[in-house]
């Protein structure tokens, strides 16, 4: 057993016997049922599998006597062969594999929890995360192969390729926007997201950005890239699960506002169909990230075009989203903290029943950024569409020899800025 940064609950630590424990006994009763969560059906197509199933759930019972109800609904459910066809199925093959990843996963999980919170001890609310949430990145194939899921979701958690970034580090000043620094650092992202690694973008005042005795020096904070990379016939992939906003991504000393002007200079030159639904911004962060990859040596790009779960999910959190919303701000925190309050009025008129929206942006309009990008890598290419062969968009970009292989003035720009040498930025 690896050694963390934080305390962890003897029965919540990171092996088989609990992991699939609680998967069954608590994780498993609410993908069935809960209200809050989107659902789903599981069928374990072993023999064997219901038979440890059951015996789980008997200890288990035997152990809390209230749950007795709540074990019989589960066995009940999955002996049913999933007869309810409204809901999507995960078939498991293999079951004893499936937890087994499934532990991995969630051993590394808590390695980042703790890096990431910096909290002395495992909450349970990180475990339940885990455990329950994972699924929102499974696409219809997935559902069939959950197994083949879960080994890749552990290859690309336990993945190093951007760990010199772990730390912000400086990429330079950026010459079309007055010189203001650019920043990357590799982020943690939540069980929730898209990918479990996240590149975060950040543009600092250059008056400021020197000043690091300032508790927040003024920035402008450009979409994250979720990512996650792996390997396949011996090549490293990048799979990027999401482009978005993140909620900090407010202007200070007016950044923000020069940001918002010369983001349009990114569609220079480019026909005007090229530009529909394609935020500039999100084009900016993708050409950075993928300069970054090419330092890597990594031209193979996988892209989802459907998340099974997303679309639910997002609907049932309206009620949650609009009740913490009421709860927090009253009358008196209004008065007391109007800055706060409009930055979380933002937020919540930006999530509260936008799932049609979120859904679009992490869809239709994700392969869309993608495809205007091999405008600016015109080496690129597009080998494979959702639904050809699975459920991802599978593109090649290869490695940039010099700047005359990209289209597009600022992209030159940042492929400049990013190969100059550590000692000269």
């Amino acid at each position: 057993m690896k050694s963390y940064k934080g305390t962890i609950a003897e029965c919540w630590l990171p092996t088989f016997e609990n992991v699939s424990r609680e998967f069954i006994t608590q994780t498993l009763y609410k993908i069935l049922f809960s209200e809050e969560l989107p659902n789903s059906r599981f069928a374990f197509m072993e023999d064997e599998a219901i038979a440890f199933i059951e015996k789980v759930l008997s200890d288990y019972s035997q152990k809390y006597d209230f749950y007795q109800k709540e074990s019989q609904k589960i066995l009940q459910t999955l002996k049913q062969k999933n007869e309810n066809a409204k809901l999507p199925v995960m078939i498991v093959n293999n079951y004893r594999q499936f937890f087994e990843l499934l532990r991995q996963f969630y051993e590394k999980d808590i390695e980042l929890y703790f890096l990431r919170s910096e909290m002395s001890g495992l909450q349970r609310y990180e475990k339940d995360n885990c455990f329950e949430l994972i699924w929102l990145r499974a696409t219809p194939d997935d559902f069939h192969h959950p197994e083949e899921f879960l080994r890749k979701q552990v290859e690309m958690i336990n993945d190093n390729t951007f760990e010199k970034y772990d730390k912000e580090t400086c990429l330079g000043k950026m010459s079309f926007l007055d010189n203001h620094i650019l920043c990357v650092k590799n982020g943690i992202a939540r069980p929730w997201d898209e990918n479990s690694r996240e590149i975060e973008i950040t543009i600092y005042d250059k008056k400021y950005y020197d000043n690091k005795e300032l508790f927040d020096r003024p920035h402008y904070t450009l979409p994250v890239i979720r990512y996650g990379i792996f390997e396949e016939n011996g090549n490293k992939v990048c799979s990027i699960g999401s482009i978005q906003d993140k909620m900090d991504s407010y202007e200070k000393n007016n950044l923000g506002k020069k940001v918002e002007r010369a983001k349009y200079r990114v569609n220079a030159g480019v026909p005007e169909e090229d530009t529909y639904k394609v935020e500039p911004k999100m084009l900016l962060s993708l050409s950075i990230f993928i300069n970054m990859l090419h330092k890597e040596g990594i031209n193979e790009i996988e892209v989802p075009s459907l998340y099974v779960l997303d679309y639910d999910y997002h609907i049932r959190r309206n009620s949650q989203i609009l009740s913490t919303f009421k709860e927090k701000w009253t009358e008196e925190e209004i008065k007391e903290h109007p800055e706060k309050y409009k930055k979380a009025k933002d937020y919540f008129e930006r999530t509260y029943k936008k799932e049609d929206l979120i859904s679009e942006i992490k869809t239709e309009r994700l392969l869309r950024i993608f495809k205007r990008l091999l405008h600016h890598y015109p080496n690129g290419h597009i080998f494979s569409y959702p639904g050809d062969a699975d459920s991802f968009m599978h593109l090649r970009i290869p490695s940039v020899e010099s700047e005359e292989d990209i289209n597009g003035k600022i992209f030159k720009e940042l492929y400049k800025l990013q190969e100059r040498p550590e000692e000269e930025r």
